[in-house]
């Protein structure tokens, strides 16, 4: 049995995002399972990044958002993920992503699908802004952070050791 969530598909030039799913989970468990995991508590071996999948793919039922997989148009394969993720220990939902293999890195899919994602927390949600915990290591997430307009948030320290919170605002939006 497959349980069915109302929750709008966003598409952007490329990529189509969606809830996330079963067809997600060997990417995601890959991904997981490698070095390239080591800012989401990676690597894990197989039991642990099911549950890491699943608390992402569950957080859609406990609090109405979450995290979208992001799939390829042309050919369906799953190159990441992006959204808010809230565990019970963040006071607010933190904008998140990720990519399942380097194959797609440098190709710009992080950036199409956290612009599409935001744009619609903004919009859509009427959120007037979310944050970001980025490693102090994690440079290429702080270079998207600030590709994507987010700002250094030197008020607000993050509830991951070793991150510096960005906050994103709608566009035009000052801090």
């Amino acid at each position: 049995m497959t349980l069915s969530l109302n929750v709008p598909q966003l598409e952007t030039n490329r990529l189509i995002l969606r809830v996330p799913g079963a067809a997600d989970m060997p990417a995601m468990l890959a991904f997981l399972g490698e070095d390239r995991a080591e800012f989401y508590g990676g690597p894990m071996n197989e039991h642990d990044a099911w549950h890491k999948f699943s608390a992402y793919v569950g957080q859609w039922m406990l609090r109405g958002y979450g995290m979208y997989s992001a799939v390829l148009k042309d050919s369906g394969d799953t190159v990441g993920m992006a959204g808010p993720f809230h565990p019970s220990h963040f006071d607010e939902p933190e904008m998140s992503w990720l990519l399942t293999d380097a194959k797609f890195e440098g190709r710009g899919l992080a950036a199409e699908a956290c612009q599409a994602v935001i744009a619609h927390l903004f919009s859509t949600l009427g959120w007037a802004n979310v944050v970001s915990y980025i490693d102090k290591a994690n440079h290429g997430s702080r270079k998207l952070a600030e590709r994507l307009g987010a700002q250094l948030d030197t008020d607000r320290p993050s509830p991951v050791p070793n991150c510096d919170s960005y906050r994103h605002y709608p566009q035009g939006a000052v801090a």
